[in-house]
């Protein structure tokens, strides 16, 4: 009898398995393929937004850096109005093109179109503001085209494949209704108690920006913010840098900037002493050839500065004192026989000569100027101060009063910039100075020996103290103007002034010995540090 073998119906199981564990093992390996392609794409993609992302900082950098003055040519035209049709330059863009392409903001049709314009509002410009994320594609939402300007980019391969991806930087002046005119209701003005016309200025003694129609003063109401500061006011204008930065993968990146120059404009003379006690403090050269002289562009051989020229027969005051009471006592320490070697404004106190220029520049009401009223105060002072220290050129630690300071333990001494390449420079110390450009900020005590030139405007604030040790071999001469006040105390940690004693201290400046030394005023230098650096008040990324 034949047996029958039961374990027959298993054969086959084993395979069954076998190619159930291979499609659950294929199913694992294609998910971790899909997820890696998947994770590299994600990558990519980052990496694709953020090169446009840093491409478009790179264009508001570049727009930053050619705006200041001492630019590496060719620097921009700035916008001399907001944008308006009939005024060429009021618009300026930076184009970059990649290869083959062309870049132009103002077509609808093309790839770059400047599609943000139509989401800020410029009265007087003849395009109507539309919503954010409403489109612009109309022809009477471009910008116009009669206010803009175009230059290339300065930036390495422009034009070629293999160029920065930002395409183009737009340029403008800020209105107080850009982002929200008190007839758009989407984002609200920066001030809807005034016009959304009036344009906008940066107040660098409050560190904030300031509707230009609410600011008064002397001559008030002002045209622009330019008139503003020829009235002693410290303000700039404000600008906005837009720009957009396409890649070829198509990642689209697009932000702004608020920019403005920081206001260094001090009182205009040759020499401001600014505080109570500066006349008892004022030891004037004995020598024939010690000189301060304030009218504009007077001395041996004052350097030009480019695009600027001093006004012919300008005069300020060869000395500015504070109060009446110092501009008498400094006036009657210059010897009879000097007082020639002191020209300028004529002083209008009673009973004063023409010559020695020695002018109030306070609060006298018999002629005063009231130039220092907006660097009247340690807090004010120092304030400006630290401003220009966060966009100087150079900082240096120095030792004051021969101790040690913020970790130095000596004086610093050197040359400080040039003609061609004038600098900001900020010393926190004391510093012998044997020469330079630009502007020079001094915390501790500036000391001059011997003969050396610095063009441009020096301001001692911190411990107010000046000394001019001779003229040395050759002469020494300052084009310019400088600035003098005690705004902290003497000794370490050389503490803001004002509690308990209450505003500035009294400033020093002590002219040794003989030699040729002296201090020409010159408009052109004097101003040389408020174009020279663009600081970022605002940014932002727009995310439609």
């Amino acid at each position: 009898m034949r047996k029958r073998n039961l374990r027959n119906k298993e054969r086959g199981i084993a395979l069954l398995i076998a190619l159930m564990a291979l499609f659950l093992i294929s199913a694992i390996g294609l998910g971790m393929i899909y997820m890696s392609d998947t994770e590299t794409s994600i990558n990519q993609n980052y990496k694709d937004t953020q090169l446009a992302f840093f491409a478009m900082r790179g264009g508001l950098e570049e727009m930053r850096d050619r705006m200041r003055t001492n630019s590496p040519p060719p620097t921009i035209t700035l916008p001399p109005v907001t944008p308006s049709p009939s005024t060429p330059g009021s618009i300026v863009y930076i184009l970059n093109p990649g290869a083959l392409e062309t870049v132009d903001p103002t077509s609808t049709t093309n790839k770059y179109f400047d599609d943000e314009f139509c989401h800020e509002s410029f009265v007087g410009s003849g395009v109507t503001p539309t919503a954010p994320g409403s489109p612009c594609n109309s022809s009477s939402l471009a910008p116009p085209s009669g206010a803009v300007t175009t230059v290339w980019s300065m930036m390495p391969y422009t034009g070629l494949s293999s160029s920065l991806k930002y395409k183009w930087v737009r340029l403008t002046l800020k209105q107080n209704g850009t982002f929200g005119p008190n007839f758009n209701a989407y984002v609200a003005p920066l001030d809807s108690t005034h016009l959304a016309a009036s344009q906008v200025c940066w107040d660098t003694a409050n560190s904030k920006e300031v509707v230009l129609s609410a600011l008064t003063g002397p001559g008030s109401p002002y045209t622009n913010c330019a008139a503003a500061q020829a009235q002693g006011l410290m303000v700039e204008p404000v600008y906005i840098i837009t720009s957009l930065a396409v890649t070829p993968q198509g990642s689209r990146r697009i932000g702004q900037y608020e920019t403005a120059a920081i206001t260094i404009t001090p009182p205009p003379s040759g020499l401001s002493l600014d505080g109570p006690g500066s006349g008892t403090n004022f030891n004037p050269a004995s020598s024939a050839n010690g000189t301060v002289d304030g009218i504009d562009g007077s001395g041996p051989a004052p350097p030009a500065v480019p695009n600027c020229a001093p006004v012919a027969g300008a005069t300020v005051p060869a000395i500015g004192a504070s109060d009446l009471a110092d501009r008498d006592l400094m006036a009657g320490e210059i010897p009879n026989n000097r007082i020639v070697n002191y020209q300028g404004t004529v002083p209008t106190t009673t009973g004063a000569t023409a010559t020695p220029s020695v002018v109030d520049m306070g609060s006298d009401v018999t002629g005063a100027t009231n130039q220092l009223s907006n660097w009247s105060t340690p807090a004010q002072l120092n304030t400006m101060a630290s401003q220009i220290a966060n966009a100087a050129d150079y900082t240096y630690n120095c030792s004051i009063n021969g101790v040690a300071n913020a970790g130095a333990t000596s004086a610093c001494s050197g040359t400080y910039g040039s003609v061609a390449t004038p600098q900001i420079t900020y010393i926190n110390g004391d510093v012998t100075l044997n020469g330079g450009a630009g502007v020079l900020v001094v915390t501790g005590n500036l000391i001059i020996s011997g003969g050396m030139q610095f063009d441009g405007l020096i301001l001692v604030i911190g411990q107010g103290n000046m000394v001019v040790n001779g003229g040395g071999g050759g002469g020494s001469a300052i084009y310019g103007a400088v600035f003098v006040a005690n705004t902290n105390s003497h000794t370490s940690p050389y503490a803001q002034l004002g509690y308990p004693t209450p505003g500035l201290g009294a400033p020093s400046f002590t002219w040794n010995g003989g030699g040729n030394a002296g201090i020409y005023y010159n408009s052109c230098w004097a101003n040389i540090g408020n174009t020279m650096h663009y600081m970022v008040v605002a940014s932002r990324e727009e995310m439609y």
